[in-house]
């Protein structure tokens, strides 16, 4: 008697294990490839072999950053949005083209909400990083909080500050600034410099004796409500100090309180350049100096 061990083959349709594994494999590793490319844009191409498209898109990201610094160009109006446009969209092309460039033929179409989930991540990624970035090449971003700057600033608006121009340089006469006060930050102008003598005498302010024009400010009560605003000094400006106002004169809280008082030159921390965005009527986009 001979035994003869079976013999079994697969059937020309029984499913291959391999084939079944594959897929979902191929899938996380295009997620993942999504993900990188979305963060850094290019990188999942770089990964995945496509390196001269990967490259292209480094370096197009890199001319965005260099867009912050060392060209600072954020210090021209609306600069700022273009710049974080141009990142939201190579960063988006980049994930999508990441992910649909590994999807085998054989796989079903993308799911609108992979797409969706890779468009989530790239936002929330960009919104953490963009605002240090441009601190660190320094910028701030303000959010106007109060009606004091009105209708030079209204509330809402939200504003560009250059943190380095006062490094090298003095304030100036009707210059807006940003002052850093115990913990907050504010914008008044700036309308009296060392050495001046500042008047106020029924709402009109008197440099060294001389009445200003002053076609910014603006009053929102009758004359007489806030009397102790409306007239005060003369206060003689010491060096280093500043006297500032804002320019809706009966709300704003400035040097002519003596709970504010005179504002020393470190306490100016920025020179607000525009407004980058608003709510006001018109154009938003509006440059301050």
């Amino acid at each position: 008697m001979s035994f003869v061990a079976p013999i079994s083959e697969p059937t020309p349709n029984a499913p291959d294990n391999q084939n079944l594994v594959q897929p979902a494999t191929h899938w996380k590793r295009s997620l993942l490839l999504a993900a990188l490319s979305g963060l850094l844009p290019g990188a999942g191409h770089v990964l995945s072999g496509r390196r001269i498209k990967g490259w292209s898109m480094i370096v197009a990201f890199g001319a965005i950053l260099s867009c912050m610094w060392p060209l600072r160009l954020p210090r021209f109006v609306g600069v700022v949005n273009v710049i974080a446009l141009a990142w939201l969209c190579l960063a988006l092309y980049a994930g999508f083209s990441a992910f649909l460039g590994q999807r085998a033929s054989s796989e079903p179409k993308l799911s609108k909400l992979w797409m969706f989930a890779i468009a989530v991540l790239v936002c929330i990624w960009i919104k953490l990083l963009f605002t240090p970035l441009l601190i660190a090449s320094g910028f701030t971003l303000l959010k106007v909080n109060s009606s004091a700057m009105s209708s030079t600033l209204q509330e809402g608006d939200g504003v560009l500050s250059d943190d380095s121009y006062y490094r090298s340089q003095a304030a100036c006469r009707n210059d807006l600034v940003v002052l850093r006060r115990q913990d907050f930050l504010t914008i008044k102008r700036v309308i009296g410099l060392p050495g001046d003598t500042i008047q106020g005498d029924n709402r009109k302010i008197l440099l060294n004796g001389t009445p200003i024009d002053e076609p910014f400010i603006q009053h929102t009560l009758p004359i007489g409500n806030y009397p102790d605003l409306d007239t005060f000094g003369p206060i003689k400006i010491p060096a280093g100090k500043y006297f500032v106002m804002g320019d809706n004169r009966e709300v704003s809280f400035d040097s002519r309180m003596k709970e504010f008082g005179l504002l020393d030159a470190s306490n100016i921390v920025g020179r607000p350049l525009y407004i980058y965005a608003s709510f006001r009527k018109g154009r938003s986009l509006r440059k301050l100096h």
